[in-house]
């Protein structure tokens, strides 16, 4: 069996390695909100298979069990790389029209089509070793978890498409182990032909990139340079000599002396930064009539600190004011390595330049452990549209726009310190600015402030961003100054915006945009938050969808069409529900229904319909629920989504391999507290994390990297230990009495998986992510309920035959 564990080993380990690699690049070729679809793709190929299993198990007897296996798997190998350059070739248009559904539902198919022989190999592993089920679970999950280690460290060292092509390679060594025990020496070769050749198809394209991704958000695109790591695609562009720079927000007061030299650069296809030819202060003098930096008026040799340095215009406008010292937080390490190393001539070496200190991290994580305090705090058009590795960040989870991050961000102004966050305005409805007026006169209302209005003020540009940076509209900057303005603040902040062209909406002392004035002095009542057309409530930790502000409701009044900010948003939710519908459809075309139909040739016993099935439905909502709001709530503990799909997938997966692999040293001679007590357990560490996991994390916030994963540990190795345990359990029991059925069971655990990949998302957005943990905990409370019954069937059975 040592083989049949390892095959399984590496066939699960490249499985979950693709489903995560393929958000990377669903991520880039199509829009944000689309990354985790390949979550659902991966559940419904498994799913699929397992229906297969089931529908034609006459094609797998046990006396060719392993040589099944090794076809499958070597058919898993090839598949990888098939779907891949087809999903290349073909421009993929994920939008909620006719031809928008039609394509995504051949690419679902498509992409799929790997998952299907990986779920055959993994649920014959599962149905057809009885007494090994535990520890083939234990690989199966183990596998799992390692292939998410190893996302990373392969990312990091390669595009992902080679990584894809990578994945290959660990299938056709599945296949190798499987095919050894097999005896079929033909298949044997074909196993070992198929690792050396794709092996082969990976060095020459880690080398040459022959196949890469070309279409990017639905338009061909080959820049001058690119480069991967975990969670994006930097992609760098010609030099230009421009006389109108890149800008959020160019006064009209500004007129070039001379053509202005930068590089593009854009992160998964959408959003951009852009590095600055720096030939002395001259070549840079245009970063004084950007909005974006109003606040470098108001504070002269400051101290400052820049939320997402990228490309470097915010460190270069710290130094063209002459402030005295500027730290720079940049999430993302490739832009900082393009920047300052391999474009560092071009840029002016920023990292070497006095008073200058960049950091590679999370901006929020990184202040929070820092002592000092700034006289500047700056967000410049901030925004995280780019999906995470983790793929179910869909809708631009931001921890920079919540109350919780905007305390932090307060705590490290010094008495008089201003933070200054930018986004663009829209004349219609300027929703982003009214929800950051919303957010920053929440959090000073929290602070003790009895009149927010004074520490606030809101300027916007009169250009629209079409002359300068090719958007629609203008963009205003917020500034919320931890004192009141004083008046020789206001009167400066008056100057200079007559001077620069640009319009004050909010002015403490003087013209106050009346939306905005009924938004400062209302923020944090709810019954005013669900008065407003769009939601403007100060986002939370627990839901920190910052841009995403329809109600549910909302979603079926076309009305909300009008308000511009929200179209993009709109059209990601329209995808996420018909994603959501197109799951349950699938689901119900390709396995409840064919499985349905099989009932005639093999009669569903009634226990099984009305005890396994509600079962293995149950844990197949639950583990997925329960994983995904782990996934997006430590994203911002952790304060950067590499360490967050790494920690969770990996340790989950792990101690629940490690739990499957106990429940084997039970499962031969089941107790009922073999049942009761492991649930208990479960439903009570679930219970105490809904509660309680929040309030001890913000208490270790200002814990280092490693001290913070520690105490994610704490939490989820207990939690994935006990979440392995019901379902080797439930296959045990269930197997004594419907053997023949046990391909349906792991059908619809897939099912639901492959639903709740999608639903999690759509609870979380609609009401947070503690809502998704209560439902999750609510499917566990009704597992445990199932599989005491099916306990009970199993035990009155054994008794009736005398074991």
């Amino acid at each position: 069996m040592r083989n049949t564990y390892a095959g399984l080993f590496f066939v699960s380990f490249a499985a979950l390695m693709l489903e995560i690699l393929l958000t990377r690049v669903f991520s880039v070729a199509t829009w944000y909100y689309f990354a985790f679809f390949a979550v659902s793709v991966g559940m419904f190929g498994f799913t699929v298979g397992a229906r297969i299993v089931y529908q034609f198990n006459h094609y797998f007897p046990d006396e060719k069990l392993h040589e099944r296996l090794a076809a499958f798997a070597l058919l898993f190998a090839i598949a990888v790389d098939i779907s891949l350059l087809l999903f290349l070739s073909i421009p993929f248009h994920p939008r909620p029209t006719g031809v928008g559904i039609f394509s995504t539902m051949v690419v679902f198919l498509a992409i799929s089509s790997p998952f299907v022989c990986a779920g055959i190999v993994v649920c014959l592993c599962l149905t057809r070793f009885p007494k090994k089920i535990g520890l083939l679970y234990a690989a199966d999950l183990m596998g799992a978890a390692a292939g998410a280690f190893m996302v990373f460290p392969v990312l990091n060292a390669m595009d992902a498409p080679t990584a894809i092509f990578l994945v290959g390679v660990v299938g056709a060594l599945g296949a190798l182990l499987f095919s050894s025990r097999s005896g079929n020496a033909r298949l044997y070769k074909w196993s070992a032909a198929t690792f050396f050749l794709l092996t082969f198809l990976v060095i020459i394209n880690f080398l040459f990139q022959p196949f890469a991704v070309e279409w990017v958000k639905m338009k061909y695109n080959r820049p001058e340079d690119e480069s991967w790591n975990a969670f994006s695609r930097i992609a760098v562009y010609p030099f230009k000599w421009v006389k109108e720079p890149y800008s959020w927000g160019l006064s009209t007061a500004f007129e070039p002396k001379k053509p202005i030299g930068e590089r593009m650069i854009d992160i998964d296809g959408v959003s951009e930064t852009v590095m600055t030819l720096y030939n002395g202060p001259e070549s840079v003098e245009h970063l004084k009539y950007d909005i974006t930096f109003i606040a470098h008026y108001l504070r002269k040799d400051a101290k400052v600190f820049v939320i997402g340095a990228g490309g470097g215009r915010d460190i270069l406008a710290s130094k063209v004011f002459n402030q005295k010292e500027v730290v720079g937080a940049e999430i993302n390490d490739r832009i900082l390595e393009m920047v300052n190393l391999k474009y560092g001539d071009f840029t002016g070496h920023l990292d070497k330049w006095p008073g200058v200190r960049l950091v590679s991290d999370e901006a929020r994580s990184a202040i929070t452990r820092m002592d000092e305090k700034f006289d500047i705090i700056q967000a410049s058009c901030i925004a995280t549209w780019s999906a995470t590795t983790a793929g179910a960040f869909s809708l631009a989870e931001n921890g920079l726009y919540t109350v919780e991050g905007w305390k932090i961000f307060f705590d490290h102004l010094t008495p008089d310190g201003i933070l200054s966050f930018n986004r663009w305005y829209s004349t219609d409805y300027p929703a982003q600015l009214l929800r950051l007026a919303s957010l920053a006169s929440y959090v000073l209302k929290r602070e003790g402030v009895k009149d927010p209005s004074s520490h606030i003020a809101i300027v916007r540009s009169e250009t629209t961003g079409d002359r300068f940076t090719g958007y629609s509209a203008p963009s205003a900057t917020i500034l919320v100054s931890k004192s009141p303005f004083p008046d020789s603040d206001l009167s400066k902040l008056r100057r200079v915006t007559g001077e620069l062209k640009f319009k004050l909406v909010f002015d403490p002392a003087g013209f106050r945009d009346p939306i905005f004035e009924k938004v400062i002095n209302n923020a944090g009542d709810e019954g005013f938050h669900n008065s407003t057309e769009l939601d403007i409530s100060p986002p939370t930790d627990d839901r920190p969808f910052f841009f995403y502000m329809l109600r549910f409701k909302d979603l079926f009044q076309g009305k909300y069409l009008k308000f511009r900010e929200q179209k993009f948003t709109l059209e990601g939710i329209a995808m996420l529900y018909i994603l959501l519908g197109l799951s349950i459809a699938l689901c119900v075309i390709f396995i409840v229904g064919p499985l349905y139909v099989m009932r005639k040739r093999a009669p569903l016993p009634k226990n099984m319909g009305l005890v396994g099935l509600p079962f293995f439905a149950s844990i197949g909502f639950g583990y997925i629920l329960i994983e995904m709001s782990q996934l997006q709530r430590l994203i911002i503990f952790l304060g950067h989504p590499i360490y967050s799909i790494t920690v969770v997938l990996f340790s989950m997966l792990l101690a629940s391999g490690a739990g499957a692999m106990a429940s084997n040293l039970w499962i031969k001679r089941p107790r009922p507290s073999h049942v009761l007590i492991p649930m208990a357990i479960l439903i009570g560490l679930i219970t105490f994390m809904v509660y309680i996991q929040p309030s001890i994390f913000n208490s270790f916030e200002k814990t280092g990297i490693a001290g913070r994963v520690g105490i994610s540990l704490l939490f989820l190795l207990p939690l994935g230990f006990f979440m392995g345990i019901p379902f080797p359990l439930g296959m045990e029991f269930a197997m004594a009495r419907f053997k023949e059925h046990t391909p349906w069971f792991w059908a619809v655990n897939g099912a639901t998986s492959v639903v709740s990949s999608v639903l999690s998302v759509c609870i979380s957005i609609a009401w947070g992510f503690t809502a998704t943990m209560k439902a999750g905990l609510l499917f566990y409370i009704l597992a445990a309920v199932f599989l005491w019954l099916l306990y009970s069937i199993f035990h009155q059975d054994k008794g009736q035959t005398g074991a």
